[in-house]
Order: C-alpha cells, then sequence, then structure tokens
C-alpha cells in the first residue's frame, strides 16, 4: 500500500521503491526510483529546509523540491521517508 506524506501544494507518494512527486499547480509530476533518491535536511530557524530529489554524486540533490517545515512538520516527514529509505535499503 502506497504511504502519502501531504506537504503545502505538494504530494509525496511512497509507493514500493518508487516516490511520486506531485504539485497542486503543475500537471506532470516527478518519479524518483528509491535507489537514486537524495534527501538533504539542514535546520532553519525553528523548523528545517528540506532538499528532495535525484542524488547526484555524493551531496548533490538535483530535479528535486525544495521544503520548508516546522519541527512536528519535519518529524511526520522523517516518518514517511523512512519507508523510501528502508525501500532503498531493502534487496530488489
Amino acid at each position: 500500500m502506497a504511504a502519502e506524506f501531504e506537504h503545502g501544494d505538494h504530494i509525496l507518494v511512497q509507493d514500493g521503491r518508487t516516490l511520486e512527486i506531485f504539485h497542486r499547480d503543475v500537471s506532470d509530476s516527478s518519479r524518483f526510483h528509491v535507489a537514486f533518491l537524495g534527501v538533504h535536511a539542514t535546520p532553519h530557524g525553528d523548523g528545517f529546509k528540506v532538499r528532495l530529489g535525484r542524488r547526484y554524486g555524493e551531496d548533490t540533490i538535483v530535479d528535486g523540491i525544495r521544503l520548508t517545515m516546522s519541527q512536528e512538520r519535519f518529524a511526520e516527514f522523517q516518518k514517511f521517508i523512512a519507508l523510501a529509505i528502508a525501500a532503498r535499503d531493502r534487496p530488489a
């Protein structure tokens, strides 16, 4: 069963080994195989800035989105993205 995380105008859907990102104002979605997924979070004020997309090299993320969220929302995001990380780390 697919898991979803909604934040602002974005809905992230993790289904098996695919993460798909939908945006309210865009007709196309972005899809990433979890093997290529990169996530980077940095503290920002009393919350976090999150970059999510295709991992390129060791420290670069491209073709993705940037989200700013509160600490509480970030805790929910961590639970959601843990599913994608588990799918990535699980043998095919």
